[in-house]
């Protein structure tokens, strides 16, 4: 009899009540038409503020194959997607999302580039529906600059679903920093990916919790945990302001030596003024924004905390058996 292949699906949930039944059992029809694999649910309950904890408890008790975690707290979905994945032990993998716009759909075609020797199968985004003209050129633009000035090179549209093989997701749970940005984690590690353009849709249950103040967030977390470009860019323009200063104060020396003293003009100086004050308050914040991330992660805190979990009840089970 031919052993079946293990397939972990680690899910990061967040408010997902009213949709996370209907996750499951769109996600089982398309698991059912997969006899060769078995798949067992990882859902990580990241501090909801509704009812899917309780759901995700109802669901466990239904179906075996689903395993939970739920946080004391709102860590993130960074730490939900390193927690199911430390908790993770088959041969392959997966990520998404509970929402529905990671379509279970893709999970053929994603095992199929497995099984042809490729290390990860992930998705990009293809046509989007919906999506505002503003968020699609904001997304360009992040994905440009981060292609650019980090060593973590993803392509436009790049989404963090995806089925890696377990020897990929053990190199990524060797990265146990607390300020993650996983799409570069994903990168970063190497390994063949394969990448598979899927078509999303907007969300039909429940709301995104993803505001365009939290995508410019992500943006620069992406970026600052990546590189050092921005600490680069400061040190050029600083620089660049210091000879370009030197200069002008030469040029007046000479006018005064030649000339006499002039009247100088107010304009010039408050532009000079607020110039250099807009430079120095950014170089600052460029600054800080690196300061704070040495700081989190020298205080070396878990990257989440478990309040509930079914692991720890088949731990004991396994034990009692054993003893």
């Amino acid at each position: 009899m031919i052993q079946k292949k293990t397939v972990d699906l680690v899910v990061p949930c967040y408010n997902e009540e009213e949709g996370l039944e209907v996750f499951v059992t769109e996600t089982n029809k398309v698991i059912d038409t997969l006899p060769a694999y078995s798949f067992r649910y990882i859902l990580v309950n990241d501090g909801s503020r509704d009812k899917t904890y309780i759901i995700m408890k109802r669901l466990a008790e239904r179906f075996s194959n689903i395993k939970y975690i739920s946080f004391s707290r709102n860590f993130g979905k960074e730490a939900a997607m390193y927690a199911g994945l430390q908790h993770s032990s088959a041969d392959y993998v997966a990520v998404m999302d509970a929402d529905l716009q990671h379509p279970p759909s893709a999970f053929p075609e994603m095992l199929s580039a497995l099984e042809e020797g490729y290390d990860c199968c992930a998705a990009k985004r293809g046509a989007r529906k919906g999506e505002s003209v503003f968020r699609g050129a904001f997304s360009k633009l992040f994905f440009k600059l981060s292609n650019k000035l980090t060593d973590a090179k993803n392509p436009y549209g790049a989404m963090d679903y995806r089925i890696m093989t377990r020897q990929m997701a053990d190199s990524i749970l060797e990265l146990s920093e607390v300020q993650r940005f996983s799409k570069g984690i994903f990168s970063w590690v190497g390994f063949n990916t394969k990448w598979i353009s899927i078509d999303t849709v907007d969300r039909q249950l429940g709301q995104t919790t993803w505001k365009f103040s939290s995508l410019f967030k992500y943006a620069i977390d992406g970026i600052t945990c990546f590189s050092v470009a921005p600490l680069r860019f400061t040190a050029i323009m600083g620089a660049v302001i210091f000879f370009v200063s030197l200069i002008y104060i030469m040029i007046t020396l000479i006018q005064t030596l030649f000339f006499g003293i002039t009247t100088p003009g107010y304009v010039t100086t408050l532009c000079a003024v607020l110039f250099l004050g807009g430079i120095t308050e950014m170089s600052i914040g460029i600054l800080g924004e690196y300061i704070g991330k040495i700081y989190m992660e020298a205080k070396n805190r878990p990257i989440y905390i478990t309040k509930f979990s079914n692991f720890e009840e088949e731990n004991n089970k396994e034990s009692e058996e054993k003893s």
